[in-house]
C-alpha cells in the first residue's frame, strides 16, 4: 500500500513537471510579431511648419527612421529599429531647435515621445506585447508633429497680452 502511494506520488511529481517545462520553453522561444497595418498613421505637418523643419537635420533623420517600423516583421527587427529611433531621438534632443519649436510646449511633447519609445524598447526587449506599446508611442509622435502645427498656426503676440 506505500509503496502504491510513493509510486502515485513520483508519477504526479513527474507528470506535473514535465508540463511546467514545456510552457516555459514555450513562452522563452514565442515570437512576438507587429505588423505594420495595425499602427496608425503618422500626423502630416502643414506646409509652414515643414519648411521651418527642413534645415533641422536631426528632425530630418528621425522621421526617415519611422519608415522602417512600418516594414518591421519580427521581434528582432523590431528592437534594432526601436534602438535606431532612439538614438535619432537623442541626437533630435541634443541639437539645437529652431527659433520657433525652441519652446516648452514642443520640448514636452519630445519628452512624452521618448518615454512611450522607451517602453515600446521595454516591451520588446522583455518578448511581451508589443502592439499597445507602439500605438502609444506613435500617439505621443503624433502629437509631437500637431505641437508643431499648433506653433506655426499661432497668431497671438503674446508681448501684447503681457504689456498690458
Amino acid at each position: 500500500m506505500r509503496l502504491m502511494k510513493l509510486l502515485l506520488l513520483v508519477s504526479a511529481l513527474l507528470i506535473g513537471c514535465r508540463g511546467e517545462r514545456d510552457s516555459q520553453e514555450s513562452s522563452a522561444t514565442s515570437v512576438i510579431e507587429i505588423d505594420g497595418t495595425q499602427l496608425p498613421q503618422r500626423s502630416t505637418l502643414n506646409s509652414r511648419a515643414k519648411e521651418m523643419l527642413k534645415d533641422w537635420p536631426a528632425f530630418q533623420e528621425l522621421e526617415k527612421s519611422f519608415e522602417a517600423l512600418y516594414r518591421v516583421e519580427n521581434n528582432e527587427d523590431l528592437i534594432l529599429v526601436v534602438e535606431e529611433m532612439i538614438k535619432r531621438q537623442n541626437d533630435l534632443e541634443d541639437s539645437e531647435y529652431p527659433e520657433a519649436f525652441d519652446i516648452p510646449h514642443v520640448k514636452s511633447r519630445q519628452k512624452v515621445f521618448k518615454t512611450y519609445l522607451l517602453k515600446l524598447k521595454a516591451a520588446s526587449e522583455y518578448r511581451t506585447e508589443v502592439v499597445s506599446p507602439a500605438i502609444e508611442m506613435l500617439e505621443a509622435y503624433n502629437a509631437f508633429l500637431e505641437q508643431f502645427n499648433i506653433v506655426v498656426n499661432d497668431t497671438l503676440d503674446l508681448n501684447l497680452i503681457l504689456d498690458e
